[in-house]
């Protein structure tokens, strides 16, 4: 298959690889501070079998061999031997000459930042248990080092550090976008009591939202705000830290990720909350729930959760009562890959929908085997990538389609952009629902 993708403008030139020493001595920089023993061993565990071809949504939506995991794998390994390499890139006649190095990093670009959603399927189903995702973060760590990587990987991350958040929201916004919310909410909620609590100690929840959800989708905050109210939940917002966002571990770079990440916990600190619940956000869920802990090598002394495991909490402890078929069927569920497969959220989900639903529909395969929606990786925040989402999406579009359900849940805010995406693209005739809105939505008062 001709690809036909336009490459993105930070690397349309060839010129930006001007000085190929000095790029490629700090992407050395970058490969020595990310690189483990690990993923040295990866790069050469791999026997060709092929398995990781029909694990892949790029693969499967295509056809094409060039995307499958061993040939993005391949493309890291023919650049680090020549460049990276202690023995082999100082050979003269592995390196080649300068244009050669254009041309393959160029290559292990748009395998890291276009072609990967760094989904960890490959992983599940490789005998080798080779994860040929994590080895393009490293690639990406390395590209980033350089200052070579998409625009939607590179602002957000920016506004986040100088701001606070990547929406470049204040503390003000928050409070007065929760006020009105308020307002909103009383005539719905029939409760004199009711409140929307922001910057409370000892809180038993810090709720963390997605900074979209107050900036522009104020009605999934609502939803969130229901179900807590509900269920009793002694929670509270802060002023301070509202962001779950972290684009930085798309881009490789801990620095970046872990500076997005303190703002959290620093968060929870000032508050003394007791745990932190986080929004659907995938990746924001990962790089603090997981990456957090592996940066300080410890295990954070608190709770963190994704809010769908509070709400399974909910649920099967009686706080909150759901009504059924509220909502028509059937009713399927897509597994976030880094909530489900990277994050071992499985059962959780399936908990809610089938104490609301009587016509819950599993996709094929699903859970951990999950296809990923193909939004992950920060595709869905980059703007040029529209064309390729959509091409790599088929695998999903196709996977939903045969549940013949009417209503698409999930519990990522990327997968229901894109499932949305798809669902118009490929005519899929399906509601795309964030969980929190049918739980909501069922709730008996």
């Amino acid at each position: 298959m001709e690809n036909n993708h336009n490459v993105d403008e930070t690397i349309a030139e060839s010129t930006i690889y001007d000085d190929p020493d000095k790029k490629l001595t700090k992407m050395l920089s970058a490969l020595r501070l990310n690189v483990s023993s690990k993923m040295l061993s990866m790069m050469q565990s791999c026997i060709n079998c092929g398995l990781c071809a029909q694990a892949c949504h790029y693969y499967i939506s295509t056809g094409n061999p060039d995307l499958t995991p061993v040939a993005k794998l391949k493309k890291f390994t023919t650049v680090y031997n020549r460049y990276f390499h202690p023995v082999k890139s100082r050979l003269p006649l592995i390196r080649g000459n300068e244009a050669s190095l254009n041309s393959k990093l160029k290559n292990l670009y748009k395998a890291a930042f276009e072609d990967c959603t760094i989904c960890g399927k490959c992983a599940v189903d490789c005998p080798m248990g080779i994860h040929t995702g994590e080895v393009m973060i490293l690639a990406r760590s390395m590209f980033t080092s350089i200052g070579r990587l998409p625009s939607g990987l590179d602002e957000p991350v920016r506004v986040s550090i100088k701001e606070g958040n990547y929406a470049g929201l204040t503390g003000e916004d928050v409070v007065e976008t929760l006020e009105w919310i308020k307002e909103e909410m009383e005539d719905d909620i029939d409760d004199e009591n009711f409140k929307i609590i922001v910057d409370k100690k000892d809180a038993e929840v810090l709720f963390m939202p997605h900074p979209l959800e107050i900036r522009d989708i104020p009605f999934l905050l609502m939803y969130y705000i229901k179900i807590m109210h509900a269920a009793g939940e002694d929670y509270t917002f802060s002023s301070y830290g509202f962001d779950t966002v972290n684009y930085a571990y798309y881009q490789g770079n801990k620095e970046n990720m872990m500076k997005i990440v303190q703002r959290v916990l620093d968060a929870r600190e000032k508050l003394q909350a007791k745990s932190i619940v986080l929004s659907p956000c995938g990746h924001g869920f990962r790089a603090i729930r997981f990456e957090a802990e592996k940066y300080f090598g410890k295990k954070h002394k608190f709770p963190v959760k994704s809010f769908i495991q509070r709400v399974e909490e909910y649920v099967t402890s009686g706080r909150i009562k759901l009504k059924k078929d509220v909502f028509e069927g059937p009713i399927t569920y897509h597994d976030p890959c880094n909530i489900a497969r990277r994050g071992g959220i499985i059962q959780a989900p399936r908990t809610i929908l089938k104490t609301l639903t009587t016509q819950f529909v599993e996709m094929e395969p699903h859970g951990a085997l999950n296809y990923c929606c193909g939004g992950g990786g920060g595709l869905a925040a980059t703007a040029t990538t529209g064309q390729i989402r959509m091409e790599m999406g088929k695998a999903k579009a196709e996977q939903i389609r045969k549940t013949g359900a009417k209503i698409v849940a999930t519990s990522c805010f990327n997968c229901l952009t894109q499932i949305r995406s798809l669902n118009e693209h490929y005519h899929l005739g399906i509601e795309a629902k964030n969980f929190a809105e049918v739980v909501a939505g069922s709730i008996i008062s």
